[in-house]
Parts: C-alpha cells; structure tokens; sequence
C-alpha cells in the first residue's frame, strides 16, 4: 500500500508541473528519482536504466537523457493510475500485474534500442544482471547462453518455489500491520540464501560463463 501512495504522490507532482504551464520536457528532466526507482520496483530491473547512477554508468548523452526521461515519465503516467484500478487480490491480481509488466517491458525494450548504442545497451544488461543476480538464471535468454539443462532448470524452480513459500508469511505480516523495517531484511536474506542455491547448481564452466555475463561490478547504493 505505502508503494501505492508513494506513487500517487509522484503523478501529483508531474500533474502539477503540467498545470503551471511547463512543457513536457520540463516536467520529464524533473521526474523524482525516488518515483523512477518505484517504477523498477513496479515493473521490474531492466527499468534501472532510469536511475541517475545508471544513467552515468552508460555515459548517456543529453539528448539520449532527455528521451529517456520522457519515456519514463509517460511510463509513470500510464503505470500509476493501472495500479490504482487493480481491485483484484492473489493469483488474479498477480496475472494482471505480469501481463502489464511483460507489455512494459517489451516497450521498454523497443525504445532502449533505438535511444542507446550497442555498446550501451551491453552494459545495461550487465547491470541489470547483477541487479536481479542469480534470479535471472531462469531468464531464457541467460539459460540459452549458460546451456541450461532441463534437469537444472527443475532445481531452479524448486529453489525459487521454495524461496516463494519463506517470504509469503513474511508478506502477509506486513500486510498486517508488521514492521517493514524488520520485515525487510528477513526477506533479504532469504533471497540471498537461495542465490546461492541458485549458483550452486551451475557447472564450473557455467560459473566462468555467468561472470563474464555480469560484466564489471556495479554499485546502485541502495
């Protein structure tokens, strides 16, 4: 709920910026980091790209900043009110967020193509990798590239499922009422234990491979 009204708070803002006459270019180059940071929480790593660090990372020029920044307002603008007319709970509520998020994700990935350059576009994928971290071993694209057998991909499905079953209690806590502060780490260090698991699995050749996919090391800070 606190994402929720955090993100209704950043559409006012944009809102306002528009009634005081300011031009879309404006109000885009004035996006709060704190609401873009929500839109990868939202949506999902590859929206990263919108983080000032990574931004500075990819060496973005400022006519390829300022494109960026207008997608991601308008991004914004369609994903909060969608959030907000959610009424559905559980599974139903979990396919319609997936689907909003696989058509985000798919625009995203058409724009990104034609803004940044090939050598750009690499390394936001090594960033975006070492955000989602072993996680992303399930990916298809990263399973095709390490050759994933079939046989390891059920022992990453036990895993993640496994992962899905420890945080949900934890969920529903601060769904009642828990104190996020506490929750937080709890669900942290779940995801790094399993990380682990996840890694485990990978074959010494496969463990070299993913390395080199994740690229130089990157810090977010957050």
């Amino acid at each position: 709920m606190k994402c929720r009204i955090r993100f209704r708070v950043g559409l006012m803002a944009l809102t306002v910026a528009a009634l005081w006459g300011q031009s879309h270019q404006k109000a885009a180059a004035q996006v709060p980091e704190e609401n873009r940071k929500q839109v990868v929480e939202a949506l999902g790593a590859p929206f990263i790209v919108f983080r000032d660090k990574v931004l500075d990372e990819l060496k973005v020029s400022d006519d390829q900043r300022e494109k960026l920044m207008q997608y991601v307002m308008e991004q914004i603008m369609e994903t909060g009110p969608f959030l907000e007319s959610l009424t559905e709970t559980g599974q139903e509520r979990e396919k319609k967020l997936n689907e909003h998020r696989k058509k985000a994700l798919e625009k995203l990935a058409k724009h990104l193509k034609e803004v940044l350059q090939p050598d750009q576009l690499k390394r936001l994928r090594q960033v975006t990798l070492q955000q989602e971290g072993a996680f992303a071993l399930g990916q298809e694209d990263v399973r095709k590239e390490l050759k994933i057998t079939q046989e390891q991909l059920k022992k990453f499905m036990a895993i993640t499922q496994d992962l899905q079953r420890s945080v949900q209690p934890l969920i529903k806590e601060a769904q009642s009422g828990g104190n996020p502060e506490e929750i937080r780490p709890k669900i942290e260090q779940l995801r790094k234990d399993h990380a682990r698991q996840l890694e485990a699995v990978l074959t010494d050749a496969q463990k070299t491979q993913w390395k080199e996919l994740l690229g130089p090391s990157f810090e977010l800070g957050d």
